[in-house]
């Protein structure tokens, strides 16, 4: 079979919790790595949390992290890498706006992370692991330009925060929020950050074309992404925006669905 690119989210896709995998499915990743698939991970994770995964497929491929903002191959020095800021000066007029409606902030640079107020709810967030952390107010503790950062804000002020970066700075940045459990998040981050466009970068360096390309992702910020693929994925657990940029439904991350799409593509595709 010709060559493919599977790119792959992790939280809700390829995952079953923060650590933990199918070990059927990543057995499956390997022998698909040896038949000479290209497999990309693609995560809002920082490579840190992420990478582990990278090494139990085998891969020496590119890895999409933060969304976007970092995308780089570790084991491939000519591969373009992505290294994409948001400014700081930017999230202190930002964190001037939110005041007391802010509950908790975090950003990063690589492998230091710069937290307001690190407790035990915060912690799973920051995939500590590996990292070094600061903790204090992040105007005064950041060094330089974060590649993103994430607000932990009153959920009544999710609205304004979010038309505050619009009306202010939406030749430079963009918002999402989520919510997890009692927490609203509202993350900030570079205008040109989507996992789509280093998905595009990666196509162009291995000379992939569209058709040869599978997005799996369950996730408002696997969009870009699966706009680019040429077949699109989305999990059954996948958030309900997502379905309408997918062409194909599979079942959910903890029900084997990465792996169950997989084997009815390349067993058919080798019929």
């Amino acid at each position: 079979m010709e060559k493919h690119i599977i790119i792959i989210d992790l939280d809700g896709t390829l995952m079953l919790d923060f650590s933990h995998y199918d070990e059927e499915t990543i057995n499956y990743l390997k022998r698909l790595h040896n038949d000479g698939h290209i497999i990309i991970i693609a995560t809002g994770r920082p490579l840190r949390s992420s990478f582990f995964v990278h090494q139990a497929i085998g891969l020496d491929s590119p890895i999409i992290n933060y969304n976007g903002a970092l995308v780089e191959n570790p084991f491939d020095d000519n591969f373009p890498k992505t290294d994409l800021r948001v400014e700081k000066d930017d999230l202190v007029k930002i964190f001037d706006f939110v005041g007391d409606n802010l509950i908790n902030v975090f950003g990063e640079i690589h492998d230091d992370i710069y937290v307001l107020d690190y407790n035990e709810d915060i912690h799973d967030f920051l995939h500590v692991d590996g990292g070094v952390l600061h903790v204090g107010p992040m105007e005064q503790t950041l060094p330089d330009n974060p590649n993103g950062c994430l607000m932990f804000v009153k959920s009544e002020f999710v609205d304004e925060l979010q038309n505050f970066v619009e009306q202010n700075f939406s030749d430079r940045l963009r918002s999402r929020h989520w919510s997890i459990g009692q927490f609203h998040i509202v993350e900030v981050y570079h205008i040109q950050v989507n996992k789509g466009a280093g998905l595009a970068e990666t196509m162009k360096y291995y000379d992939i074309p569209k058709e040869r390309v599978i997005a799996i992702g369950d996730g408002h910020n696997d969009i870009e992404m699966f706009d680019v693929a040429g077949i699109s994925v989305a999990m059954k657990n996948s958030h309900k925006d997502l379905f309408a940029h997918a062409t194909n439904i599979t079942d959910s991350f903890d029900n084997q669905g990465v792996l169950k799409f997989l084997k009815q593509y390349f067993e058919k595709e080798n019929q």
